[in-house]
């Protein structure tokens, strides 16, 4: 069995009989889910991300904002600011990719079998300019929940690729939610190459206004010749109004 085979079965059995709740994807993780925000509130993650190859890169900070435009719709606007920290102590700072998007939930597992939504994005800078569309599909069991996110990427200079990222989540206690996830995307490019990512996360609810999450994670899909994340993280707050 591969390396992403056997990540997918172990995280399924530690969830399992930690014998908790389950949670679906979005911020801190890098897998999403259906839900959208609820409608003319706003949702604002703000968040400090790490990537360390070689080199370090932080997102100081990463700004997610979305907004309930209509029921089950949503609007998303995101930027990071980067600073990348090279083997030899230079420090250069800039701009991420803005993209934005919209989310629609059409159909939910209060009416129907599972959740399931769209959510497309444009990048709009940056050298990947494109647009990214994914189906998003969750599903309850009992007190767990599993989300596949599904997705293509169709981007300038035959810069095309595909995503799947399955995660599950579980409630460690009313205010604390934990969750796993495997994301693996393929690039379909002049030069075809696969990378895959471990990452375990959470969120602590304070309020009804105010969550704090974080996550870690590993890249466990290397492609030959590029350098390969050792570690990732995110960690944040995300404020609703």
């Amino acid at each position: 069995m591969n390396i992403p085979g056997r990540s997918i079965i172990i995280l399924f059995f530690v969830l399992l009989f930690n014998d908790a709740n389950a949670q679906s994807g979005g911020p801190p993780m890098i897998t999403d889910d259906p839900g959208v925000v609820s409608l003319h509130h706003f949702e604002i993650n703000t968040a400090f991300l790490s990537s360390i190859t070689k080199d370090i890169q932080l997102s100081v900070p990463s700004i997610d904002a979305c907004y309930g435009l209509a029921k089950n719709l949503q609007l998303k606007a995101e930027m990071p600011y980067l600073l990348t920290m090279n083997k030899h102590e230079r420090t250069t700072g800039s701009f991420g990719v803005l993209s934005v998007g919209l989310k629609f939930r059409f159909m939910g597992e209060e009416t129907h079998y599972v959740s399931a939504g769209i959510y497309p994005q444009y990048a709009l800078t940056g050298d990947k300019k494109g647009l990214l569309f994914p189906l998003l599909i969750e599903k309850t069991f009992n007190k767990f929940v599993i989300g596949e996110d599904f997705g293509c990427f169709i981007g300038q200079k035959n810069n095309h690729s595909l995503q799947n990222g399955l995660l599950i989540g579980y409630k460690a206690s009313r205010n604390f939610e934990l969750m796993g996830e495997m994301f693996i995307q393929r690039d379909l490019g002049d030069q075809p190459a696969t990378n895959g990512f471990m990452n375990y996360g959470f969120r602590y609810t304070l309020n009804t206004n105010f969550k704090i999450m974080g996550s870690l994670g590993t890249q466990v899909i290397t492609p030959t010749g590029e350098q390969k994340q050792y570690f990732i993280s995110y960690l944040g707050l995300q404020s609703s109004f």
